[in-house]
């Protein structure tokens, strides 16, 4: 059986909405990530907090975009802004990137492109997985830090995020629906 492998083309429409998208991310990160940075030290719980907003404004980008390839392109403009506004997380470009690229790979065996309801909570909860275990091993790993969080604290916190993560994007799904039902969103 001779399958040819479909090529994905980005519109300049499609980029003009991912940048609008990940503007809106980064407000939403900020403003959840100071809140709880105010509450607490531990950072497990800033990646907890943002991850079901993040997740949010991701799914709806994801559900008007459906290309495999968009949360790649996300995770790595994340991480890139990420590292020039504070280089001492630059572990988030490792870590988003990889994020994007596990959920691009999960969504595309699993549902072909995103836009169902299963490929958006399976999309957003498997990147914020990979980030977490990521941002929380990958400064130890590389000498950044000399102490690393318990394994079962990092794995606690993962699964977690990835449930929230997942739940954001249950939620993005059906703010999307509603912004197609109302003909705002096609």
């Amino acid at each position: 059986m001779n399958e040819t492998v479909k090529e994905v083309k980005f519109t300049t429409r499609d980029l003009s909405f991912i940048g609008v998208i990940i503007a809106l991310m980064y407000i939403v990160q900020t403003i959840t990530i100071l809140g709880v940075s105010a509450l607490t030290p531990l950072d497990p719980l800033k990646a907890i907090a943002s991850a079901f907003f993040v997740s949010i404004v991701i799914a709806i980008g994801l559900a008007k975009v459906k290309k495999i390839g968009t949360f790649t392109i996300i995770g790595l403009i994340n991480g890139i802004i990420c590292a020039f506004i504070l280089p001492a997380f630059l572990p988030l470009l490792p870590a988003t990137l990889l994020g994007g690229i596990a959920a691009d790979g999960f969504s595309k065996v699993s549902f072909g492109e995103y836009g169902s309801r299963n490929s958006l909570i399976g999309g957003c909860g498997m990147a914020k997985l990979v980030e977490t275990l990521v941002i929380l091993t990958f400064p130890f790993l590389l000498g950044f830090s000399t102490e690393i969080l318990p394994p079962l604290l990092i794995l606690v916190s993962a699964i977690i995020v990835a449930i929230l993560g997942g739940a954001g994007g249950l939620v993005g799904y059906k703010i999307a629906s509603e912004l197609k039902k109302a003909g705002a969103m096609e």
